[in-house]
């Protein structure tokens, strides 16, 4: 992979392209993500066009901030299963985290004509060093269960009593490393909503290649399948990731039940909280905030050249 230094404006700070030492950072971070991962980054680029790389923001030798990103020519635009382009960071101060990221910012308008999205996730809410280097910024949510203290009645009645009707009706709830059945529950999922599917059925069916950073949980019937979910996993956190129901695992209520089992799984694990991974969409929001979820947001951010915009405005 490329590996380019800048030494920035800021003479304190280097931004290193694809650092060597990218994942350990991400692992022992407090708050990861697996969107981050050099593993799922190289997932990504098995499948799709375009190039994944890390930028790392570098003082004294140690990583301290940095953002998982992909590059189209000169621009940075996401493949469909990067669900968050992560900035992740260390525990800075507010100066130095303002300074990184115009530092950041800085490397970025250089080296590139247009920054379409990068995600600002659920733990990283300051963005004023980008806003203040012309970075336009748009505010989305995600829902956070906390999984501490999850249990059956921080779910809402409603979906109480779909899970309980679901569990006199037998429904079985297993792990699976095989995608290749799935994949017509997850085709027919969206052609019922006539929504085309964002992920390629190569991404799909290679996503075991995560190994533990992914589990695939299935609900199941006298061994028919009903329904899955896959999440993906890091540090203390886990995340929804892809999923799919048949027309019978809705009437019988399974993904409720597979939803449910799936988080008292993570809570007794020692996982801490589970990011629904976006509620922008008003049809899946009421579901992922049924289960004792908070809205969170999280901020988009993106860049235009001056040129570029005022060419927009015409």
């Amino acid at each position: 992979m490329f590996f380019a230094k800048l030494i920035t404006v800021m003479a304190k700070f280097e931004i290193v392209e694809n650092h060597p030492k990218w994942d350990h950072f991400v692992e022992k971070l407090e708050c990861p993500s697996p969107f981050a991962t050099s593993s799922f980054l190289k997932l990504v680029d098995s499948c799709y066009v375009g190039q994944s790389f890390t930028l790392s923001v570098v003082s004294s030798g140690n990583i301290f901030m940095g953002a998982a990103l992909r590059k189209v020519g000169k621009h940075i635009r996401p493949a469909p299963p990067m669900t968050y382009m992560p900035l992740v960071y260390d525990h800075l101060s507010h100066r130095t985290v303002l300074d990184a990221q115009i530092a950041l910012a800085q490397y970025l308008k250089k080296n590139f004509s247009v920054v379409h999205y990068i995600s600002a996730t659920n733990f990283f809410q300051d963005v004023r060093g980008f806003q203040r280097e012309g970075f336009g910024m748009q505010v989305l949510y995600t829902a956070l269960s906390d999984l501490t203290d999850f249990g059956i009645m921080k779910v809402e009645q409603k979906q109480r009593n779909i899970i309980y009707k679901a569990q006199k009706e037998n429904i079985t709830v297993e792990e699976t490393t095989d995608m290749k059945p799935l994949w017509d529950i997850y085709i027919s999922t969206f052609d019922r909503k006539s929504i085309e599917p964002p992920y390629s059925k190569d991404f799909f069916l290679a996503l075991p290649q995560l190994g533990e950073n992914i589990r695939i949980y299935t609900a199941k019937k006298d061994d028919q399948l009903l329904g899955f979910a896959a999440i993906l996993l890091q540090g203390k956190g886990a995340y929804y990731y892809v999923s799919g129901n048949t027309p019978k695992g809705l009437s019988l209520g399974a993904s409720p039940l597979l939803m449910f089992t799936i988080l008292e799984k993570l809570k007794s694990e020692g996982y801490l909280y589970f990011d629904w991974c976006a509620i922008n969409l008003s049809r899946l929001a009421n579901f992922k905030l049924s289960f004792g979820g908070k809205a969170v947001p999280y901020f988009a951010l993106y860049y235009e050249p001056k040129w570029l915009r005022m060419l927009r405005a015409r």
